[in-house]
């Protein structure tokens, strides 16, 4: 007979099973398409946060009970997301510098990956209407879906599988954060992964210290999205 605690975990390990593959598989798949290339990684992620949100109704569980739930305190939420806008800001400029000039001096495949990610963007810079459909992206994309599958997720059923080891919720902010960091691969390039999985630690760790609220790493994100896409917008 299952105990409450293995009942936990199986059906942790079920949900993850599930999101994980679509993540995978989706991903694969459409990454075969020339055409689909640049919306991989976004399809991919809107599909894996479908069956996320299936298998919470499921479970009748919520992703309020994950911390997409509205803030009491505007000050709480405001100070949080600046410290988390500040800190992942910090944190990936650093990482991604030191990844970048390690591994560009390792492997010539890293410019490569360079000229990929610089390329998604060639049609940005000045262009409004491509501006405000990557804004939107950003936001979607970035802002909500990644925090909400990745922090809020992710996060939380590893921490449930591994329950019974030692510091389980720090091994669940690691595995989120290599995951994070492996999606990111495609375009940006094992720098880029190294950075954005550094990020994701930083991200799941403020997650947990804030008492999993979402919404300041969703602004703080999305705010971060918005100021990259100004930036490349503005350099026209």
């Amino acid at each position: 007979m299952l105990t409450a605690k293995t009942s936990v975990q199986k059906r942790a390990a079920t949900d993850l099973i599930l999101v994980l593959t679509t993540l995978f598989a989706s991903k694969y798949f459409l990454l075969q398409f020339t055409s689909l290339w640049t919306f991989a990684g976004p399809i991919s992620l809107l599909a894996s946060l479908g069956v996320a949100n299936w298998r919470l109704k499921l479970n009748e569980e919520s992703w309020r009970a994950l911390g997409f739930a509205q803030d009491q305190s505007i000050i709480k939420l405001v100070s949080w997301t600046v410290f988390a806008l500040i800190i992942t800001i910090i944190i990936g400029m650093i990482s991604g510098q030191l990844a970048e000039s390690f591994f560009n001096s390792q492997s010539v495949n890293q410019n490569e990956f360079n000229q990929v990610m610089e390329g998604r963007f060639d049609n940005l810079p000045g262009n409004l209407p491509i501006y405000l459909f990557w804004l939107s992206i950003g936001w979607i994309i970035g802002g909500f879906t990644e925090e909400l599958l990745f922090r809020g997720f992710l996060i939380n059923r590893f921490e449930s599988l591994l329950k019974q080891l030692p510091f389980a919720i720090g091994f669940a902010v690691v595995i989120q954060a290599v995951i994070f960091g492996q999606q990111h691969f495609y375009y940006q390039g094992i720098a880029g992964a190294i950075a954005t999985g550094t990020i994701a630690i930083a991200s799941g760790a403020i997650y947990v210290f804030c008492k999993r609220r979402l919404w300041p790493l969703i602004l703080s994100h999305g705010i971060a999205n918005t100021l990259g896409m100004s930036i490349i917008y503005l350099g026209n």
